[in-house]
Order: structure tokens, then C-alpha cells, then sequence
């Protein structure tokens, strides 16, 4: 995607002096910043993935029920990375909430393998040296039975933080009633009425569908997402020059995100 090259050309360096810049140059653990930024980055890049398949799935043949996942994983993805990568973060609160993703990870797959018999669990020792980690940094923890329960800050719902990074939570949860097969969305959104059956006339026929408009807010949603997203990032690392968001602002016009939604986007 053309959004690659804004990023690809800078090396993944900030600028100097830049908010990025000034922060691992000043941290007293630069290393804790530089690992906040990539979380971030690797974020965009998973959004950056889900925006080119759900592209595909608009393109004819259309599918009707995929896009409503791929639109949905691409707020998730977006709104996860500006809630590490905003460029208005302290340094400290940028570290606290790269502290408490880690830790959910590691909860996450401590989960998933007591639940799947053929997978190991993280070790003792990776949720020990992360406590570790978070009490030379200063950081906020609470502990059960030696093991971290918290570090740093509070980790949000992904449908809090879709409100709280995209001001977006009412799509997400339509996009999660598709996500989940909900009948009254799948009826209602990826599916189209043809008429009353022939067998029932109390039924209708349907067939797999889906409406310009649908279409439309499905890109609207997934390219103001992401476009946040990207320029949290650009902002931070000192790359969100004029010119970068003239070129922004034409695709944000193809998709009607002007104006105010724009700004916004754009942290202007």
C-alpha cells in the first residue's frame, strides 16, 4: 500500500527532535520506548494487511459477510496502535501502556494453552522478568501468587478503546454483530430480500448481497481508522509534513472523511 512508503522511507528513525526523537533520548530506558514503538508499528502493519484484503473483498466478485471482519480488525488493529503510538503520551504513560499489552499478551497465551493440550503456556519466568522489568521502570503492579495481574495501566476493552482512540465504538459493535454470525446483522447486512417465497407467503427469499451504502460505511469506518492510525504514527516520528497530508487528504476525500473527521484523523 502507498502508506508502506511514508514509513519504509524513514528507516523506521525519527526525525530529530521529534516527539519519538526526544523520548528515546531522554528516557532513562530507551529500550522501553523503542519496544512501545514497535507494538505500535507492528499494529499498523496488521491494520495495513486487513485494509488491502478487505480492498480485494469489495472488488468484484464482492463478498457480502468477510467484509464486515476484515473492517472490524482493522479498527481493532488501528485503535490498539494509536493507543500505544499517540503522539501526545508521556514518555512514562507511553511505557505503561506497552507494560500492560505485554502482560496481556502472555495472559492471553497462558489462556489459550490451558485450553489447547499441544501448546505450552509462557513460562513463570517471562511473566517474572516482565514484573521485574515494570518495578525498575517505577511502573504500577499488582501481584497474585507471584504472578503480575497488572502492570502499568489498566488494559482497556476493545470496544472502550474503539471509543477511546477513534470515537468509533457504535460501528465496532455492529461490525462485531457481524463478526460473531448475530442472524438479525447477517439477515439485515449481508444478505438482500428478493421477494415473498413461493413456498410461504409469509417468508421472503433472500440472496447474499450488499448495498452500496453498506459498502460505503465499511470504507468510511476502515479508512478513518487507519488513516488515524498512520498519522499517529507520522506525528510521532516527526514525519507529518505538509505535503504528507495533501496526499492524505486525497484519499480521505475519496472516502467523504472531510472537515472536522478530517482534522481529527490528521490530529490537527
Amino acid at each position: 500500500m502507498e502508506s508502506a512508503s511514508l514509513i519504509n522511507a524513514s528507516n523506521h528513525e525519527p526525525v530529530k527532535s521529534s516527539v519519538a526523537d526526544n523520548e528515546l533520548n531522554s528516557f532513562k530506558r530507551p529500550i522501553a520506548i523503542k519496544t512501545a514503538q514497535d507494538q505500535s508499528y507492528i499494529l499498523l502493519e496488521s491494520a495495513s494487511d486487513y485494509m488491502s484484503c478487505l480492498i480485494k473483498s469489495l472488488t468484484e466478485p464482492v463478498e457480502t459477510i468477510a467484509p464486515w471482519s476484515l473492517t472490524r480488525s482493522i479498527l481493532e488493529a488501528s485503535a490498539l496502535s494509536i493507543w500505544i503510538g499517540n503522539p501526545n503520551l508521556s514518555a512514562e504513560e507511553r511505557v505503561n501502556r506497552s507494560l500492560a499489552l505485554r502482560l496481556n499478551g502472555l495472559q492471553e497465551q497462558d489462556r489459550l494453552a490451558k485450553n489447547e493440550l499441544s501448546m505450552d503456556g509462557p513460562p513463570k519466568e517471562q511473566f517474572i522478568k516482565l514484573l521485574n522489568l515494570a518495578e525498575e521502570l517505577g511502573a504500577e503492579t499488582k501481584v497474585k501468587d507471584e504472578i503480575p495481574t497488572k502492570l502499568g495501566t489498566h488494559f482497556p476493552s476493545t470496544t472502550d478503546l474503539c471509543g477511546s482512540e477513534l470515537n468509533d465504538s457504535k460501528a465496532y459493535r455492529v461490525l462485531s454483530a457481524m463478526a460473531h454470525s448475530q442472524a438479525f446483522a447477517m439477515q439485515q447486512l449481508g444478505f438482500q430480500i428478493i421477494g415473498p417465497s413461493e413456498d410461504d407467503s409469509e417468508r421472503f427469499d433472500a440472496e447474499k448481497g450488499i448495498t452500496n451504502i453498506s459498502i460505503a460505511y465499511l470504507c468510511q469506518h476502515a479508512g478513518r481508522a487507519y488513516i488515524r492510525a498512520l498519522c499517529a504514527r507520522l506525528k510521532y516520528f516527526g514525519y507529518l509534513t505538509g505535503e504528507v497530508v495533501q496526499m492524505i487528504r486525497k484519499r480521505a476525500d475519496i472516502l467523504k472523511i472531510t472537515g472536522k473527521e478530517f482534522r481529527y484523523c490528521i490530529w490537527s
